[in-house]
């Protein structure tokens, strides 16, 4: 091929067959070589002197060359993704180290992942999602200080994979520029705020970590909150405990937050309302109890957010509040009884009162009138008066 080529993009053109085997480039200018979307077989090809090489949603088929890291240790970009490929990842790989971009997702890869990553400080992005790779995952990822997305859901890995097991740690490792931990059961595409979040041909928008349908026990670590970039928070379908850390309302940019289906108790953190960009909240199925907060953008989520937590109350379930205070009801019934008590007693009071003054007064005016003849003689007398007045006064 020309010496002097610089770019060759000839994906999504049907190309059928094998790559020939005079095909090769050695341009000292590094070339990037783009046969994706094609229906390309054979093994992958050993070309030296690209920077760039994308062979995705092809046939290829076999094992990733064993000798791909020393024939093509000026790469800078590999993607064999969605292909046919089997066998272990090349312990050689190790040797391009100034690989930015890893993509081998969608193959029938084996093994375990070697632990080789210590030197490929350049590495952003790393995929090797829904093959059957097993075991742990190496510690030397760690140490990839400039790794921006980490892809490894759909596999059958120990601790941080499918069959994921214990407690979620306090420190796995300080990763300060990843934005995407996917350790799913299966890969799922996030919304949010209608952009959906695809890495592959461009930086993704918000932090993301998906660390669901697991089986991961313990609590919530509090530390969480210190990733104050985090975007979406998914950790639903686990075996999760305890209280929703107090300081997670640090995790201001977060839009989405799935807790749902876990057996996370106690109240909903008042210092979530300061989560003003959350757009999705799923905190259903658990054992959370209390007030659901109403500051803020908790006005906005309905009940389905909450369903499933026999100790909520509030806005917008159904459940007041006061009627769930322990002994309300109690209290309500005496308070009742103690109000109908006082009023019959001053029923009672009043009826009393009115009877002997009544009995009072009539004794004091008709024994009177009885004891005493003049008195008696005088009010008769004042009563034919005022008949004749008033005989007089009618017309």
């Amino acid at each position: 091929m020309s010496s002097q080529i610089l770019k060759l993009d000839l994906s999504h053109n049907n190309i059928s067959g094998h790559f020939p085997k005079e095909m090769n480039f050695t341009s000292s200018n590094s070339p990037t070589i783009d046969f994706s979307f094609n229906q390309l077989k054979g093994s992958v090809p050993l070309w030296s002197g690209v920077s760039a090489l994308y062979l995705r949603n092809n046939l290829l088929s076999g094992t990733i060359p064993t000798y791909i890291g020393k024939e093509m240790s000026h790469l800078r970009y590999l993607d064999l993704s969605n292909n046919y490929l089997n066998g272990r990842i090349p312990l050689s790989l190790n040797r391009i180290q100034n690989l930015i971009y890893l993509d081998l997702s969608k193959n029938y890869l084996t093994g375990e992942i070697p632990e080789f990553w210590m030197g490929m400080h350049m590495l952003q992005i790393i995929d090797l999602s829904n093959n059957s790779l097993s075991g742990e995952i190496p510690t030397s990822i760690c140490s990839l200080r400039l790794l921006f997305i980490l892809e490894l859901s759909n596999n059958e890995l120990l601790l941080r994979g499918n069959a994921i097991t214990g407690s979620i740690p306090e420190e796995p490792c300080h990763l300060p520029f990843l934005h995407l931990l996917d350790l799913a059961e299966k890969h799922i595409e996030l919304v949010l705020k209608g952009r959906i979040t695809e890495y592959l041909n461009q930086s993704p928008v918000h932090s993301i970590i998906d660390l669901s349908k697991n089986n991961l026990s313990g609590e919530i670590p509090e530390k969480i909150a210190q990733l104050i970039h985090l975007g979406a928070l998914n950790l639903s379908w686990n075996q999760l405990t305890g209280n929703i850390p107090n300081n997670i309302g640090s995790l201001t940019n977060l839009e989405s937050l799935d807790l749902s289906h876990n057996h996370i108790s106690g109240s909903i953190p008042p210092s979530m309302a300061s989560i003003t960009f959350l757009s999705l909240l799923n905190l259903s199925y658990n054992n959370l109890s209390g007030q659901i907060p109403v500051a803020n953008q908790f006005g906005t989520f309905n009940e389905l957010s909450y369903v499933g937590n026999a100790g909520l109350c509030g806005h917008p379930l159904p459940t007041n509040c006061s009627s769930m205070l322990p002994g309300n009801g109690e209290q309500d019934r005496k308070h009742k009884d103690g109000v109908d008590g006082d009023d019959d007693n001053e029923r009672l009071g009043l009826y009393a009162s009115i009877a002997i003054g009544y009995i009072t007064g009539f004794w004091i005016v008709c024994g009177s009138l009885v004891l005493k003849r003049s008195w008696r003689h005088a009010y008769f007398n004042f009563l034919y008066d005022m008949r004749d007045k008033l005989l007089y006064l009618m017309p």
